[in-house]
């Protein structure tokens, strides 16, 4: 195992929808995702990074109560591996992104991973006209302010909003919620070529929109 392009979108999935523990001797490895419109995600992207560094195919869970579908099991080797690598055990918390993405120029997909999980595609109708937009949000600031300066040193012009407060767990009550937002087709334009979508969903969203929009109004990477 080593950090790699491959590990660097694991990791951001893992920075936005996961999370490791351990109970014991046993260890746990989680990635919770949204039943509704994540499983091509889930199938296409999780599952064969997981047969990479695990060596096995990983089952599904599927929580129908909850909404959730994802993984949840046990792998020592990645476990401490991601560990090793800054991931924190148990509550997130201010996550950041370690040095060592940095000092290998993988920003690019841990973005990749992260707005995979925690981002999003809006589409509005602006007085008739399709206007897109790309967020994200976490109760880590030092993570949207990372991202942020990434973002904006490659010429995407995205700003962060403290929004509404975020219910964590019941017995650590809520924290503050930082949302990074970047506006009209340009910003999408950039965030294409510099980072792009990994999530199916995203991606039909993207060609839904580019349908609506005339030719060569948006860069798309070659």
């Amino acid at each position: 195992m080593r950090v790699d392009k491959d590990f660097a979108l694991f990791y951001g999935i893992m920075v936005g929808d996961g999370c490791i523990s351990q109970s014991g001797r046993h260890t746990y490895i989680t990635v919770t995702l949204n039943i509704q419109d994540d499983k091509p995600f889930l199938d296409q992207v999780v599952h064969p990074l997981l047969a990479k560094f695990t060596g096995r195919n990983i089952a599904t869970k599927i929580r129908e109560r909850d909404g959730a579908i994802g993984v949840n099991f046990m792998d020592k080797n990645l476990f401490n591996y991601l560990v090793s690598r800054g991931y924190p055990i148990g509550r997130k918390g201010d996550i950041t992104i370690p040095k060592t993405f940095y000092n290998q120029n993988l920003l690019r997909y841990i973005c990749q991973g992260f707005f995979a999980t925690d981002g999003s595609l809006v589409i509005t109708n602006n007085n008739g006209t399709p206007y897109p937009r790309v967020e994200t949000c976490s109760i880590s600031k030092p993570l949207m302010e990372q991202i942020n300066l990434y973002l904006n040193n490659r010429g995407i012009k995205c700003n962060i909003y403290l929004a509404k407060r975020k219910k964590v767990f019941r017995k650590f009550g809520s924290s503050p919620q930082y949302r990074l937002q970047m506006n009209g087709k340009v910003n999408l334009s950039k965030f294409i070529k510099h980072v792009g979508f990994v999530n199916p969903k995203h991606q039909e969203r993207l060609n839904n929109y580019l349908k609506k929009v005339p030719v060569g109004r948006i860069e798309l990477p070659t």
